[in-house]
């Protein structure tokens, strides 16, 4: 039986609320999207005539269509929630190694719970999180262990026969229920109070660990009494500082703030430079790349008893899917999904951004909690007469995941330059970690105006500082090797004379012939740095033993090779045509009118202090407009002059 095309699978579909799954092909495994719908058919439908970018972007690989029917909403989301995390579908956003965060457990499941750190949910078990930070998870055990004597040991019980009780018994932190010392009863009224503690509701546990240091520090036994001391300044001292205040009679109420930018904006909103994440910009310069990578964090503020007790920050999975697919609605859903179902630390409210309507969210909580949109909360704020300001709030939460963000990428760089600097050493059997790498580039044209580059690379990073540039002096002609013998010769002799330190590996940009010159300007120094050469077309490394190794693209330790390599022939070839430029200069502003003789010296001096390679016509124009005063008009004519007489040379 032939297998039916999309169409007259979907008129198949049930006009029902359930789940669909969205697959490459028939017989696939993993779903590239899993979403849910009131009426199944009429979803679908949509999707065969849909024209927003997200759908057709989908549309493109989607081949095959599965469906679950449901009873009614709520369950769909629920399902659809599970569906999610057992396939990970690719096009579905979620929390960013969501199976790695830390939650608390209590485990009620057991007749005697016991409460410990987990990173995985099994039903039948309360829990809290997930949290982003596993010390202050691990915290809040420690001090529930400190103030309820929960058991310990993961012991199964009851034991067919009572144990021996444990020292942990007799210092008093447990009841040795394994020994039969406590009653069920009794020891569920312990474990209410850890739940209480563990969720934040803590006030009258505050109160009763004051009554009883009071009591101890009465009686003479101060060092009991120190231990609650050291409990209550937690309490104290755990808000995030500087300290948040609101209002004690307000609601409990958590604020989402998300923060996402796409590749193409996110050095500006991160107010960062190229140099400090070059895999972002790498990214950044492959234009249909920079349309569809989408980076997004959430920052979670909780305001508990009118304070702030809480700031957690989770990531959010990068994305292939266009930036104009995606808004923070989806990725505020995603968060909810992940975060909020079946987590039983509910406030009263959680706010999400104007614009962010997930009240259908509200059934599939594990307590009563209200969904409010920004607006809606200062609204009910309004009623109830309290003055704080919602609006700050969120824009709080979303400055810190803005920096939050910043943080991460920032360690994820730094963390890859460690991996592919080891990867580098252990490839190439370097001796020592390439922490400094200088690579080397010529540029010229039929030997006219050569010149060289060397720059380096620090911990993997572009080290500006360590930038140099050579005007050949000895070749003529076109002679790149003997160009590379030349730059490499004089700078192992400011490197032999101690004026320079070596570095750990020099690149240079070419194939065997390249490297022999090098290689010959090393020995002639006397010297021992390793040498490498990059060649461009295949990205395959000559080594000086005179093999060809062949080096995974996309790992972290040929990205720092392909940077240097691409710097250097970047920095080379800014200077080439800088030197073209120059040398030139007069004769392009004939045929301009407007530009006088002092007007003309100022533009020379101007021209002649600018790094041509990392503009074009168009930016060129633009500066000399601004920077020079002089009309726009003109200095497109100028600027058109400039690079087409770089072209013809």
């Amino acid at each position: 039986m032939p297998e039916l095309g999309l169409t007259d699978l979907i008129a198949h579909a049930p006009e029902s609320c359930g789940v669909y799954l969205w697959y490459e092909r028939a017989g696939a495994t993993t779903p590239l999207y899993i979403g849910k719908a009131r009426k199944l058919r009429s979803r679908l439908r949509q999707y065969l005539h849909a024209d927003d970018f997200k759908t057709s972007f989908l549309m493109r690989r989607a081949g095959h269509v599965e469906w679950i029917v449901t009873e009614n909403e709520t369950e769909a989301l629920l399902l659809e929630n599970n569906l999610i995390k057992k396939y990970q579908p690719p096009y579905n956003v979620r929390l960013k190694d969501d199976k790695q965060y830390p939650y608390i457990c209590i485990s009620v499941s057991e007749p005697f719970p016991r409460i410990y750190l987990t990173r995985r949910r099994q039903p039948g078990n309360l829990y809290f999180g997930p949290f982003s930070r596993a010390h202050v998870a691990r915290e809040k055990i420690r001090l529930a262990l400190e103030l309820f004597p929960l058991r310990r040991r993961p012991l199964k019980l009851p034991l067919s026969r009572p144990a021996k009780p444990c020292l942990n018994y007799h210092l008093r932190k447990c009841h040795a229920p394994c020994a039969e010392k406590i009653s069920r009863e009794d020891y569920a009224k312990i474990v209410e109070q850890a739940v209480a503690f563990i969720s934040g509701s803590d006030e009258e546990i505050r109160r009763q660990i004051q009554r009883r240091m009071e009591q101890l520090a009465s009686e003479l036994r101060f060092e009991e009494a120190a231990k609650l001391r050291d409990i209550l300044a937690y309490f104290s001292e755990r808000n995030i500082h500087p300290q948040v205040e609101t209002h004690n009679e307000l609601p409990d109420f958590d604020i989402v703030g998300i923060f996402s930018a796409s590749a193409q904006n996110l050095l500006q909103e991160l107010q960062l430079g190229e140099n400090e994440l070059p895999l972002i910009y790498e990214k950044i310069r492959n234009k249909e790349h920079s349309q569809t990578l989408r980076f997004a964090q959430v920052c979670l503020l909780k305001f508990r008893n009118g304070r702030l007790i809480a700031r957690e920050n989770f990531a959010l999975t990068e994305t292939d899917i266009p930036e104009q697919a995606i808004g923070d609605a989806e990725l505020g859903e995603s968060f909810f999904r992940d975060y909020y179902v079946g987590m039983l630390d509910l406030p009263e409210f959680i706010v999400t951004a104007d614009g962010m309507d997930l009240s259908h969210w509200q059934k599939t909580l594990a307590k009563p909690a209200t969904i409010l949109q920004l607006k809606e909360f200062s609204e009910k704020l309004r009623q109830i007469n309290q003055d704080i300001q919602p609006k700050a709030l969120m824009e709080m939460a979303r400055h810190n995941a803005q920096l939050a963000l910043r943080e991460r990428l920032l360690a994820e760089n730094l963390r890859n330059q460690r991996i592919g600097l080891r990867q580098l050493q252990k490839f190439l059997q370097l001796k020592k970690l390439p922490e400094v790498i200088e690579c080397y580039d010529v540029s010229n044209i039929h030997g006219a105006e050569a010149v060289a580059s060397g720059v380096m690379l620090r911990d993997g990073m572009p080290y500006k500082p360590g930038y140099r540039k050579y005007r050949i002096k000895t070749v003529e002609g076109i002679n790149d090797p003997a160009m590379v013998y030349e730059v490499i010769s004089r700078r192992l002799a400011r490197i032999r004379s101690g004026e320079i330190t070596a570095p750990d590996l020099i690149v240079i940009d070419g194939g065997s012939t390249q490297l022999k010159a090098a290689l010959k300007a090393r020995s002639e120094a006397a010297l021992s740095i390793p040498m490498i050469g990059l060649a461009k077309r295949e990205e395959e490394i000559y080594t000086e033993d005179g093999k060809i190794l062949r080096f995974d693209k996309d790992s972290p330790g040929m990205q720092i090779l392909r940077r240097a390599r691409d710097e250097a022939h970047r920095f080379a070839l800014s200077y080439h045509r800088n030197l073209r430029m120059k040398r030139n200069l007069r004769s392009l502003f004939d045929g301009v009118a407007g530009i006088g003789e002092k007007k003309r010296s100022e533009i020379l001096i101007w021209l002649r202090k600018l790094d041509l390679g990392e503009l074009d016509a168009n930016s060129l124009a633009q500066k000399l407009a601004a920077d020079c005063k002089i009309p726009l008009a003109i200095s497109e004519q100028l600027a058109q002059k400039i690079f087409a007489s770089l072209e013809r040379q």
